[in-house]
């Protein structure tokens, strides 16, 4: 089976495509800046190689596509300080456009989409944005606010619309990644926590973080699951990234949210409750000494 990976050279990207060499699969990595690895690397039982490719660019991405038995589109502008709102804003959605229509093109029934916690709007929002209840489940509503959380929310509307222009036809899974963290960042945390333990932006991203190779293990479990039509799934770690219980970081940011089931602990203040239903996903990772 051959796996096209957008941003192939990326963090995200380059964990995906080991991930799934490592378990047989023919990786083709996409991206318009090289990998800092190889152009060709083998695994136990699978290949990859690289092409250089303008996701922007409808026909370079039909191209691309071409052969290929599903995608995994992660190539983005991650970060809304690391260009003007609307370069990524056009970036972002183009290429989302570019991703879907390719693979509507070449029939392709799998499509795993980078989506991010701030398609509901989080950390980029100019405030504390409104939750009504813990833990955050794909059901909440959206306050995103500027051009990186609008894409990462209308990039999920647009799957939407092609799973609706391809009934019974495809399957597409928006990925709504936390901060994907290294080893390195994992003890950098570790390190924070256990010194000043205070973060003014941690309530905006309701104090979530998620391990950069339990994130891959998740996309290839989205492909190889079976559903019909487009579904959101929040991935992070089943615990959050502060020393202080959840259920008081919660009542001193967000006095008047309902608490739902069991927040006892470091809980994780968003449920994943549902990519653990549906994908099978478990994670089991920690920053925290053991």
């Amino acid at each position: 089976m051959k796996v096209l990976v957008t941003g192939g050279s990326g963090l995200a990207g380059s964990a995906i495509a080991e991930e799934l060499v490592q378990h047989g699969y023919e990786v083709l990595k996409a991206d318009h800046v090289a990998p800092a690895d190889a152009p060709l690397t083998r695994g136990r039982a699978g290949t990859a190689s690289f092409k250089f490719v303008d996701m922007t660019d409808a026909a370079q991405v039909i191209s691309a596509t071409g052969g290929c038995d599903a995608v995994i589109h992660m190539a983005a502008i991650p970060n809304p300080l690391m260009a003007s709102e609307f370069e990524v804003f056009r970036v972002n959605m183009l290429s989302n456009w570019a991703v879907l229509e390719a693979a509507e093109i070449h029939g392709i029934e799998k499509i795993v989409m980078a989506s991010s916690v701030n398609a509901i709007g989080a950390v980029f929002s100019r405030g504390v944005t409104p939750r009504p209840y813990f833990p955050i489940d794909e059901e909440q509503l959206t306050y995103a606010e500027d051009a990186y959380s609008q894409s990462k929310w209308l990039g999920e509307e647009m799957a939407k619309a092609f799973v609706r222009r391809r009934p019974g036809g495809v399957q597409i899974a928006s990925m709504r990644f936390h901060g994907l963290l290294t080893e390195e960042r994992k003890a950098e945390l570790r390190s924070r926590a256990n010194g000043d333990d205070t973060d003014e932006n941690a309530p905006k991203h309701f104090w979530g973080w998620t391990d950069l190779n339990e994130a891959a293990v998740a996309c290839r479990l989205a492909f190889e699951t079976n559903w019909d039509g487009h579904e959101a799934f929040f991935i992070n770690a089943a615990d959050t990234s502060s020393n202080i219980p959840t259920i008081d970081l919660i009542r001193d940011a967000y006095p008047h949210a309902e608490i739902k089931g069991d927040m006892e602990g470091f809980a994780s203040a968003i449920s994943i409750e549902k990519a653990r239903r549906v994908l099978g996903w478990d994670p089991k990772a920690t920053w925290r000494e053991l």
